[in-house]
């Protein structure tokens, strides 16, 4: 599932129950020297440990007639009440932004914590997991550097509290957590979040701290054509900036032309007309099926946001069902 903030492989699942098409098994990317990674064995009675295989799902398996039928219209909700969140199940609403009145007093220590490196957690994926799994697993691992306990427990109420509410929306009993802790930087640009086949096709993100999730209306957008074609540019220029690392003077041109790239916004009508989903806010938002991606789908159909590039160390939490039919347990691997 495609995340910027918590960068995973495009999609982890078992071949359909339809057996249409087998998968092509993707390969992971490599890790970053200076990033950590956590593997987290998810422990599951009566069965023995396995490791998730992960995929990519050819293209061809889209109907892409059917999907270029549907409408291409949606609204981005912004509001100061919770219970609106429910609305992201509506077909016409691409993403709730939820910004509460007045943040707990806890959020305010948690966000120096987060700040000065005390409270640190690498990038983690713990899928196919109950809510008391995820609340069981909270409580051995997650850190207590810099917070005082009642922090702690408030901290790991409030992302269970995330897991309780995706249940209630879309009838889930497992699913899957992504946190981390981590410093603003410009590896991803603009970019869909996608979701395994069959899978509920919304989830819910937290910001806890620092500079706000950038995001746009869909609107303002030209055509998903445009959009990937963005994508797939930056990634290219991503990827080839990543093999020039060793020679200074090809990486500072890659780095101004990925720069250039994001300045442009080429696939915007309006390229500054662009908002913020800020910190403390409860983001529902729509994903898009892994076999849409990079199709010709309309724009209603996921949220299109970007991190920010830079700025101070930010924890971040994202919840998504589990998909019907993905029953394997195994190991959970961050990835960037």
């Amino acid at each position: 599932m495609r995340h910027c903030d918590h960068h995973v492989p495009e999609a982890a699942a078992e071949l359909g129950d339809s057996g249409e098409a087998q998968p092509q098994p993707f390969e992971v990317p490599p890790i970053a020297a200076n990033e950590e990674v956590a593997v987290h064995e998810h422990l599951s009675p009566g069965l023995s440990h396995g490791i998730d295989m992960v995929y990519s799902w050819p293209r061809a398996m889209v109907n892409r007639n059917r999907v270029a039928a549907q409408a291409d219209e949606a609204v981005i909700i912004r509001t100061r009440e919770e219970r609106e969140l429910e609305r992201i199940t509506r077909p016409d609403v691409q993403a709730v932004i939820y910004s509460p009145p007045a943040l707990p007093a806890w959020f305010t220590a948690l966000a120096a914590a987060v700040r000065n490196g005390s409270f640190r957690i690498p990038r983690t994926i713990l899928s196919n997991a109950s809510a008391d799994e995820l609340r069981n697993w909270l409580g051995a691992h997650l850190p207590t550097g810099g917070l005082d306990p009642e922090v702690h427990a408030a901290l790991q109420q409030d992302i269970i509290s995330l897991v309780d509410r995706l249940g209630v929306t879309t009838g889930a009993v497992r699913f899957m957590l992504r946190i981390l802790t981590g410093t603003p930087n410009t590896e991803c640009g603009f970019h869909v979040d996608t979701v395994p086949p069959r899978a509920p096709t919304w989830g819910l993100m937290r910001l806890y701290n620092g500079a706000g999730t950038a995001y746009v209306d869909p609107s303002n957008v030209i055509s998903m054509d445009a959009v990937y074609r963005y994508l797939s540019r930056r990634e290219r220029l991503a990827r080839e900036r990543v093999a020039a690392r060793d020679d200074p003077t090809a990486s500072a041109h890659l780095e101004r032309a990925i720069a250039q790239l994001d300045a442009e916004r080429a696939f915007l009508k309006q390229p500054s007309d662009v908002h913020l989903a800020p910190a403390g806010s409860i983001v529902a938002f729509k994903h898009i099926d892994i076999r849409l991606h990079w199709s010709h789908h309309p724009t209603a159909m996921a949220w299109i946001h970007c991190s920010p590039m830079e700025g101070e160390p930010r924890l971040l939490v994202n919840v998504t069902a589990w998909a019907p039919g993905l029953a394997r347990r195994g190991t959970h691997e961050s990835a960037r």
